[in-house]
């Protein structure tokens, strides 16, 4: 079997009211870079590269990496893993290069599960956790009056999640009013508190106090993903665990956020950090060093698919990041549909990622 074509679809939706994260931060639209992989023998691979702007992981995709690996075995993961990146050391560490290439990646594993008709998790090593499902939080409760976000909040405590995640980082005062709101309205269920990168050293540690007094779950990004120092000194005066890692890349980024004891929660996001290849290594550095593997996904269905597998197949796994705001493109490309039960998301059983380019997803290709 031999690869005959790489190629990206751009898809973008208009969302009816912005997202809004930390320091006035918003979004009024969400896209996603769709990467395909045909073969000569008609198996079709389906990833998802995550990058702030598709044109260029498209760009990247069929200019770069596509003419290194039309001819070769789709088969030879690895191998194709270091054609795009071990090779490129010198300009490709991390960004939109990596992005690119977990696209292709994850495209390659899904190709695999298909050609070998299996589910990709088994290809990975099967189901770790012996039920069947994953455990999820309710992921992204975004910025809004107190109320609001308390409301918001309480719905998906009462759809059956243990946990619930919000965005604040708009100033202690503010992010105080609205943690106590939530709190109440979710009782007994889990808070986790993303900042999005929002505050300095001085800032983070206040909030950090504060979040303590709520018995908050975790501190998401409190700081800048250079700032692994920050992380670590956080990490020794909180009592509240740090979550972090969706900004990393590769193994040897998450070599290092580890070997600085920096992180309680690894968020490594697969359409970012190398791919399903490089997210099953990080995952497995975590169980390694007795940290908790919590994967990052805000993406379509192809990317949260992908985060599955990974997730499936590592007894470090802890959460799934679940998308349950009203996004089009996270159930579009699930012939079978997804299964969200009592907070917990079954694992998908068809070939491959369980994944389509289906009429429904192209409604929103870019022209």
């Amino acid at each position: 079997m031999e690869i005959t074509d790489i190629r990206t679809v751009e898809l973008s939706v208009s969302l009816d009211r912005p997202l809004g994260v930390s320091r006035g931060r918003e979004t009024d639209s969400r896209g996603a870079s769709i990467i395909i992989v045909e073969t000569d023998e008609g198996v079709r691979g389906i990833g998802e590269g995550v990058g702030p702007e598709p044109y260029i992981t498209e760009r990247i995709v069929e200019g770069k990496y596509a003419p290194r690996l039309i001819g070769e075995d789709p088969l030879d993961i690895e191998r194709l893993w270091s054609e795009m990146l071990a090779e490129d050391l010198y300009w490709d560490r991390k960004g939109q290069g990596v992005a690119a290439a977990s696209g292709i990646d994850i495209a390659l594993w899904d190709l695999a599960g298909k050609h070998y008709d299996t589910p990709t998790y088994r290809l990975l090593g099967g189901d770790s956790g012996g039920t069947g499902s994953l455990r999820a939080y309710a992921s992204d409760l975004f910025w809004d009056s107190p109320s609001e976000m308390a409301r918001r909040a309480g719905e998906y405590a009462d759809r059956g999640f243990d946990a619930v995640k919000t965005h604040l980082g708009r100033g202690i005062d503010a992010d105080r009013e609205r943690v106590a709101a939530m709190d109440e309205a979710i009782g007994n269920v889990h808070l986790m508190v993303d900042m999005n990168c929002g505050y300095d050293r001085a800032d983070a540690l206040r909030v950090g106090r504060m979040l303590e007094e709520h018995d908050v779950y975790w501190y998401e990004e409190p700081l800048s993903p250079y700032d692994v120092e920050g992380l670590a000194e956080l990490r020794r005066t909180l009592d509240v665990p740090i979550a972090t890692g969706e900004n990393e890349y590769t193994k040897w980024g998450f070599g290092d956020l580890l070997d600085a004891s920096a992180v309680d929660y690894v968020m490594a996001d697969a359409m970012r950090c190398g791919g399903i290849t490089e997210a099953n290594k990080i995952a497995a550095l975590c169980e390694a060093a007795g940290v908790r593997f919590s994967p990052h996904c805000f993406a379509t269905g192809v990317g949260l698919a992908a985060t599955i597998a990974v997730a499936a197949s590592t007894p470090a796994f802890e959460w799934l990041e679940l998308d349950v705001t009203d996004f089009p493109l996270r159930d579009a490309f699930f012939a079978e549909g997804l299964t969200v039960e009592d907070g917990r998301v079954s694992l998908l059983t068809d070939p491959g990622l369980g994944v389509s380019l289906s009429d429904e997803a192209l409604e929103y290709a870019v022209e």
